[in-house]
This record gives structure tokens, C-alpha cells and sequence, in this order.
């Protein structure tokens, strides 16, 4: 499990060199990057191009780029839009990272082969360029054994089939970012026999819980010595504070 781990870290920060070629971009984009040596466009099948580049320059092809053409509407003219990408991370002739985009360039789904041995361990999907789900294979069997649920960017849900008898059998529900309850399925039947709250789940585990966030207090301040205030006139109203003047050119925060 230690190695496991070891390479799921390794393959994290590999991971984050490669993420400014994720972006959606067209041929003539792709053929201006300096960074990378294309060797070859290839023709597929539905009219799809395939550009192959070497970026270790080990004369070996490591990325795979898919590109769909797309028409124009507005001056008639033929781009190539990136639908699919494909990383080989340790140069062994196997796919390691593969993501797809839709025709709007936004990222559909992407897969990840963790240890290396050609088989999908992690998928993520994305719904309107958003983390929706997480499957994860911890046991290395290309059967997902738990899911994760993300709403806004946020955890919601977490479920596990823990004896990996295609039941989910283990639940975890999530409130701003902080465990709320499980549930556990007892008797194999694929529904909740016993809810606890997070609380009670850290205690029996002899865990304990982190602290409530308590609210910033508020700062006093105290008048300066000698300091008087000053009445106010019978009668006079207050005058509305005024608002500093945007610069020229400027934009409103959001």
C-alpha cells in the first residue's frame, strides 16, 4: 500500500507539469509551442487528426493529441479543436492519462493508470467543465470499489463497496466540507442498516474531533484620551457616508 501511495504522489506531481497541455487549442496553437517537437499529423478514423509529440526527446512519441474539425459559422473556415489527449508517463508504450473534451473544449472525462500496469484506476467526470464523480479502484482490479460525489467543487458524498462484491455497502455524507454522518450496511443487502454522526464515528475510533471554528471576535476600539465627542445640533440629520469614486476605467468588485 506504502508503494501504491508512493506512486500516486509521484505520479500527482508529474501530473502538474502536464496541465497547461490540457487546455482546448487549436493546430495552428499547438504547431506555434516551442516546448514541444511534433514528429507527425496522422488522419484517423471519422476525420479526426492526430498529432504526436516527443517531449523528453528520447525519439518516442509520449503525447497524443486528437483533434475534431469544426466549422466555422461566422466566416466559414475549418478549425481543429482538441477532443482527446493521451500521456504516456514513463515512456512505456502504454497510455497512463487519457482526457476527452467535448466540442465546446470543455473536459468530458479524464482516466489515470496509477501503477502503471495498463489498467484505469481513477476516473474523474465533469459536467459543463465541473468534478462531478471520482471512481476509485484501490484494489487494483478494474472494478471501481469507491465514488465520490462533488457538488460545486465541493465533497458531498462518498460510497465504498469494502468486500468488493459490487455492493456499496459503506456511506459518508459531507456538509461544507466537513464528514456530517456515515452509514453502514451490516447484512450485505445494499442498504443502510446503522447511521452514525461523525462525531460518534471519531469517538469510537478513539479519534478526536477538531474544534468549531469560532467567530473573529470584534475589535474595540477606545476613544483617544481627551478626546470629546462632539454634540450634535438639535434637529441635524446625519449625512450619508460618500462613496470613493471608481477609478477611470476601472471595473466594480465582485
Amino acid at each position: 500500500m506504502k508503494n501504491r501511495v508512493g506512486w500516486i504522489c509521484f505520479i500527482g506531481a508529474l501530473l502538474s507539469g502536464w496541465l497547461f497541455l490540457g487546455c482546448a487549442e487549436t493546430v495552428q496553437e499547438t504547431q506555434t509551442r516551442s516546448i514541444v517537437q511534433s514528429k507527425k499529423t496522422l488522419i484517423t478514423e471519422g476525420g479526426l487528426k492526430v498529432k504526436e509529440f516527443d517531449l523528453n526527446q528520447d525519439m518516442e512519441p509520449d503525447v497524443f493529441k486528437y483533434y475534431k474539425p469544426i466549422k466555422n459559422a461566422e466566416n466559414g473556415t475549418t478549425e481543429y479543436v482538441l477532443v482527446k489527449r493521451e500521456l504516456d508517463l514513463n515512456n512505456d508504450g502504454k497510455i497512463d492519462v487519457l482526457t476527452e473534451y467535448d466540442d465546446e473544449r470543455q473536459i468530458v472525462m479524464e482516466t489515470f493508470d496509477l501503477d502503471f500496469d495498463g489498467r484505469i484506476d481513477l476516473t474523474d467526470h465533469y459536467a459543463n467543465g465541473q468534478l462531478i464523480k471520482k471512481d476509485v479502484d484501490f484494489a487494483f482490479d478494474e472494478k471501481p470499489d469507491m465514488f465520490k460525489y462533488f457538488l460545486k467543487g465541493q465533497l458531498v458524498r462518498k460510497e465504498k463497496d469494502r468486500n468488493n462484491d459490487g455492493r456499496i455497502d459503506y456511506w459518508e455524507y459531507w456538509e461544507k466540507g466537513r464528514l456530517d454522518r456515515i452509514g453502514v450496511d451490516v447484512d450485505g443487502d445494499g442498504e443502510v442498516d446503522t447511521w452514525k454522526t461523525a462525531e460518534e464515528a471519531m469517538k469510537e475510533a478513539g479519534i478526536q474531533a477538531p474544534p468549531e471554528e469560532a467567530p473573529p471576535a470584534e475589535e474595540e476600539t477606545e476613544p483617544e484620551e481627551g478626546a470629546e465627542e462632539a454634540p450634535a445640533e438639535e434637529g441635524a440629520e446625519k449625512a450619508p457616508a460618500e462613496e470613493a469614486p471608481a477609478e477611470e476605467g476601472g471595473e466594480a468588485a465582485e
